[in-house]
């Protein structure tokens, strides 16, 4: 879960700073991923929701 995080987070910081259509995929999928794990708590799915949300603005 952690690792899923960074990578959501770190591709998300890289589509903020070049506006790459591909960091922000990735950034996308990473987030649905975590979002979709069993163990995530609500919170962890709720912020997940509202980073995507960020993302295709």
């Amino acid at each position: 879960m952690q690792n899923l995080l960074v990578a959501a987070l770190t591709h998300m910081v890289r589509f903020q700073s070049t506006h790459c259509p591909i960091a922000r995929q990735r950034a996308m999928m990473m987030f649905d991923a975590l979002a979709e794990l069993k163990e995530s708590d609500s919170e962890i799915q709720e912020l997940c929701s509202e980073a995507n949300a960020l993302l295709i603005v």
